[in-house]
């Protein structure tokens, strides 16, 4: 057997219900065309998989005569679902693997996610010749991350990188996926503020405060709460706090669906709402950054309609919403006096190239 070629997965950004995937909440990702390419030749002379990036400086070998050992480097994303299929490779073939990607590391687009959902697809329909369903191919990407890396992750950027688009999802178990369709003319200015960071952090600090408050009010049904309720009262302020963001966000996530839904949306009502959850995220998640607000500032100011964080929080990207490519091009520039930004749009998932 000798096969080559090339598999892709695009980055995302969360439109709409940050930090409510591992919720259990429903949130409404976008995939972007920032894309990781995963190059790949497989022969027949060893069970050698050599990896490289054109990112990174560091390259890595591994022998599939056994599971492959994670050693928390860069790579783990890919040797792990090595390690899931390993049982399934009878016998290993050997592979080299080149990746190139142009999404942004540890940024808040899903870099990490495009890698799991590529290499997932070439061991399952290219190394197995087993074609999976898109879904399929995204829950272990999923299991992969959360449950082998034990990363806090919940299920929205492994399913946005699989399926690309824009799309509802009930982020639970078997996710209940609605494929939305945006105004032709709305286009999206990402900005970087370079500020980078693990997403686990940001992840395990606010969940520590979310969970606690939870296990007070009993861990209520979170798609009814409401702070009306009699347990709230023993809320101290602090977690207060977050209980209120996590509704706050999910209602607004709740009308931005209701807008998305119907056949010409309203983009300055849907770039009104993405203002509403930054505050949010900002003031009672308070997983913002001053580069963050700086950023949304700025892209409000120049004539953006919206503008809020995507990811995790505690730096990484955000993203303005514009409705006019002169007005998107003038939030460029001035977000480039901060970080780096540029202009996105709506994209495809995981595909053989």
């Amino acid at each position: 057997m000798h096969k080559k070629g090339s598999i892709s997965s695009p980055g995302r950004i969360c439109l709409f219900g940050e930090h409510q995937d591992y919720l259990g909440l429903p949130v409404i990702p976008m995939a972007i065309n920032k894309r990781l390419r995963l190059y790949y030749e497989i022969h027949e002379e060893s069970s050698l998989v050599e990896l490289s990036s054109t990112q990174l400086q560091q390259s890595e070998k591994f022998f599939l005569n056994s599971p492959p050992q994670l050693t928390n480097s860069p790579y783990d994303y890919l040797k792990v679902v090595f390690q899931y299929f390993w049982q399934e490779l009878n016998v290993p073939p050997p592979i080299r693997i080149i990746i190139d990607s142009n999404i942004p590391i540890r940024a808040g687009l899903s870099s990490s996610a495009a890698l799991l959902t590529s290499v997932t697809f070439l061991i399952s329909n290219i190394v197995l010749g087993r074609p999976f369903d898109i879904k399929k191919i995204a829950e272990i990407a999923y299991i992969c991350e959360h449950d082998l890396l034990d990363i806090s992750c919940g299920r929205m950027d492994q399913y946005a990188s699989a399926l690309g688009g824009i799309f509802h999802m009930t982020a639970q178990e078997n996710p209940e996926i609605t494929p939305l369709i945006l105004n032709k003319g709305a286009l999206f200015v990402i900005g970087d503020s370079k500020v980078e960071r693990k997403a686990d952090i940001p992840l395990k600090t606010v969940q520590q405060s979310i969970f606690e408050a939870l296990r007070i009010l009993k861990n209520p049904n979170l798609l009814e709460l409401s702070l009306e309720d009699k347990e709230a009262k023993k809320l101290m302020k602090h977690r207060k706090k977050k209980v209120l963001g996590v509704i706050g966000v999910r209602d607004n996530t709740l009308k931005a669906l209701d807008e998305l839904k119907k056949k010409k949306q309203d983009l300055e009502y849907i770039g009104s709402l993405l203002s509403e959850q930054q505050k949010f995220l900002k003031n009672n998640y308070e997983v913002s950054h001053p580069r963050l607000d700086k950023m949304c500032e700025l892209s409000e100011k120049n004539g953006a309609l919206g503008a809020k964080l995507t990811g995790a929080g505690f730096g990484g990207c955000m993203f303005a919403l514009c409705d006019d490519r002169r007005v998107a091009l003038g939030i460029r520039d001035k977000l480039r006096t901060v970080g780096t930004s540029f202009i996105t749009q709506i994209d495809s998932g995981v595909k053989k190239e």
